[in-house]
């Protein structure tokens, strides 16, 4: 693996609870310009919203996508229960539903969605700075580099209004929606 000293010690450090953040588009231009290609395409295909069913190149990206994807099916059994409704349709393929299940019982118990949402940005970091140990300037730790960045946009981005619109939004639209039931599930 690729080791850039320069870059890596060149980029500001991050803090989950920073309010001023470096712009992403830079950080991927800095990449572009002092790493190999394939280490750039790499870096980049590093989306926090990917749950990235195709293994990488890089073992860090692979425990990510599988924490990622861990997290969300446990959500997804949790909001099932709630509703009474079937899991297993929504499940994605992944080996363990241990890995985050504290914090998905945590935040699925929270009444505001934006703290909800805060507890697993701050989950994701805390697994984010666990993956980096033994990590320093190789392109895993510009990996992770990459997903703390997005982390810190996406919750720079919350407004609580367009967040109440897009719920509303969302609420009305499967408001009318019939989903399986676990209990018709089998009466087939």
């Amino acid at each position: 693996m690729s080791h850039y000293y320069f870059l890596v010690s060149s980029l500001p450090y991050l803090n989950y609870d920073m309010e001023k953040i470096p712009p992403m588009e830079y950080f991927l231009k800095l990449c572009r310009e002092h790493t190999s290609g394939n280490d750039y395409d790499l870096i980049k295909s590093a989306v926090m919203d990917d749950c990235g069913q195709k293994a990488t190149s890089s073992g860090i990206l692979n425990k990510w996508y599988t924490g990622e994807r861990n997290l969300r099916n446990k959500l997804v059994i949790l909001r099932a229960r709630k509703k009474g409704v079937y899991p297993e349709r929504y499940l994605r393929p992944n080996p363990d539903l241990s890995v985050y299940e504290r914090t998905a019982q945590e935040a699925f118990q929270e009444d505001s969605p934006l703290a909800a949402e805060n507890l697993l940005n701050r989950e994701r970091w805390h697994y984010l700075d666990e993956l980096e140990l033994g990590h320093y300037f190789d392109t895993d730790e510009l990996i992770i580099y990459y997903l703390k960045l997005q982390i810190l946009w996406r919750k720079m981005n919350f407004d609580r209004e367009k967040g109440m619109e897009r719920y509303n939004e969302i609420i009305e639209k499967f408001s009318g929606e019939e989903f399986p039931r676990e209990d018709n599930v089998n009466q087939g």
